[in-house]
């Protein structure tokens, strides 16, 4: 079996009080609070207000990045977690994320870097196929 080497959450915390949203202290502090809870080693962190409103914010790594892009307007922040250590780790930052900014809703994908896709639908097909 192919392990991964990297694994990455991307997904949305959906009903978060907007005022959360456009705190640019506020997210910066979440998005350490949430690195620093999971394990993961961090390095450096930037944030940007973006000038319609709402805050990017990116955390640099020493297993790959974490960053989240709030949208006030609606509500809503994207967060994309990448990490080289486990699945777990880069799913707590998500989690915590989550709980710090109270989301009522989420949504969430995981993908996984080094698992050959051409292997894994081949693989499927002879499967299907037995």
């Amino acid at each position: 079996m192919v392990r991964a080497f990297e694994f990455h959450v991307i997904g949305e915390l959906l009903d978060v009080e907007p005022g959360m949203l456009d705190d640019m202290a506020f997210v910066q502090g979440a998005l350490v609070e949430a690195v620093l809870r999971s394990g993961l080693t961090l390095f450096d962190v930037l944030s940007q207000r973006r000038p319609e409103g709402g805050v990017l914010s990116i955390a640099i790594i020493g297993e790959s990045h974490a960053a989240i892009h709030t949208w006030p307007e609606r509500g809503l922040a994207t967060v994309a977690i990448s990490s080289c250590k486990d699945a777990e780790s880069t799913w707590q930052v998500f989690l915590e994320l989550k709980r710090i900014f109270r989301a009522r809703r989420h949504k969430a994908i995981e993908m996984r870097s080094g698992i050959p896709l051409m292997e894994r639908i081949e693989g499927l097909q002879i499967e299907a196929l037995a």
